[in-house]
């Protein structure tokens, strides 16, 4: 055994993620993988190609099914901080969006297809707001699983359209994000393994390899901003750089920022009545629509991660986030989605000092559908 899962609450220990032994075993992601850090003398892996070096640190014994996901480059925003008056801090993109299918969402399936393969599964099940789907329809197809990908009727056509074009099952669901999670934990489809993030903790596990690249590439940052929708992602990202000082990598750890829309912040309520999650009656519709959300149900670690971190959540607004958006495509070239453009509104709200080094997440790509932002840039 690779490692065992724990409560991040009340510590109950298990083997097996089918049969979690505490009263935290809900809606929400509790449980995380304990390494047996002790042995871990090599890190990272020298002459391992790719992914594969990061292995001693991940809960799947090889990489069989790779789409050349990683190494997503780390990218100084010279003009942008100019521009936001910050030229004495170093501020870097780590730009996500240049994974295979064009978001981070790549690290997380590549984990839990892998795992899928090691543990037997053959079909899946996911519920998405489209990129994760996406993602995990792609590498599910090269595994030859077949995954059964739940995305809700408002998603935009353009990752619709990429989902089916990566072999996914497209089943549309008419009600809310929050609703069609709900559902399928309540009424799981016979024989599928549901790998949504907050069902599935393996996802967390494969978010971590970004805090391995950004040690790698520049070391430990001073502060990292990244976009909140379900919580996996700064979750995954302080797991990682905890997990790098237990074996003594590091010595210092980030700040965390995230950033959810304005008035549909969860994480940001939680936090602010010292809560493992929070749902929100009602929230409005935001073109940043990853993030977009009455709950987050990895909320308990991502909680936990912002608490730990010193860190806070910062909200934006959707003329925030189409501002951002312009300006970092003048400034810098880069085309983000809106749910990633929400990183950069959030930047000039963030406290930084003098010399620090602060790491903006873009995690997902707007090249998909550049019509569609030249509109939205112009409403």
């Amino acid at each position: 055994m690779k490692c065992y899962w724990r409560c991040v609450t009340c510590g109950a220990t298990t083997d097996n993620l089918d049969n979690r032994p505490c009263p935290h075993n809900s809606y929400y992601d509790y449980f995380e993988a304990v390494f047996d850090y002790n042995t871990i003398t090599e890190f990272p892996v020298k002459n391992q190609i790719g992914l594969a070096k990061y292995l001693p640190l991940l809960p799947i014994d090889e990489i069989k099914i790779s789409l050349g996901e990683g190494s997503a480059p780390l990218i100084r925003l010279h003009n942008y901080s100019n521009q936001l008056g910050l030229t004495d801090r170093e501020i870097y993109v780590k730009n996500e969006a240049q994974n295979p299918t064009g978001c981070f969402k790549d690290l997380e399936s590549m984990v839990v297809i892998n795992k899928a393969l090691e543990d037997g599964h053959q079909k899946l099940l996911i519920v998405s707001s489209g990129n994760a789907a996406s993602s995990a329809a792609a590498y599910a197809n090269k595994a030859g699983l077949s995954c059964v990908c739940v995305i809700l009727k408002k998603t935009h056509q353009i990752k619709k359209e990429a989902l089916s074009t990566f072999g996914g099952e497209l089943q549309e669901f008419s009600g809310t994000y929050e609703e069609a999670y709900r559902h399928f934990s309540d009424q799981p489809l016979p024989d599928h393994w549901n790998i949504t993030s907050g069902k599935n903790p393996l996802r967390v596990e494969g978010d971590k390899i970004i805090a391995f690249e950004i040690w790698e590439q520049l070391g430990v940052p001073d502060q990292i901003i990244a976009p909140v929708g379900n919580g996996s992602l700064i979750a995954g990202i302080w797991k990682g750089f905890v997990e790098l000082q237990t074996i003594g990598k590091i010595k210092t750890l980030p700040r965390l920022i995230g950033v959810q829309v304005k008035d549909a912040a969860p994480l940001k309520s939680a936090l602010a009545t010292n809560q493992d999650f929070v749902i929100l009656p009602d929230v409005h519709d935001s073109i940043a629509e990853g993030i977009v959300a009455t709950e987050s149900y990895c909320s308990p670690k991502a909680v936990r991660a912002i608490k730990e971190s010193g860190g806070e959540v910062i909200e934006v607004t959707d003329p925030e986030i189409k501002q951002a958006l312009s300006d970092i495509m003048k400034t810098e070239s880069l085309e983000p989605e809106p749910t990633s453009a929400a990183v950069y509104a959030a930047l000039s709200k963030v406290k930084t000092e003098a010399g620090q080094k602060v790491v903006c997440i873009q995690t997902g790509n707007g090249q998909r559908n550049i019509a569609y932002l030249a509109k939205l840039l112009k409403r």
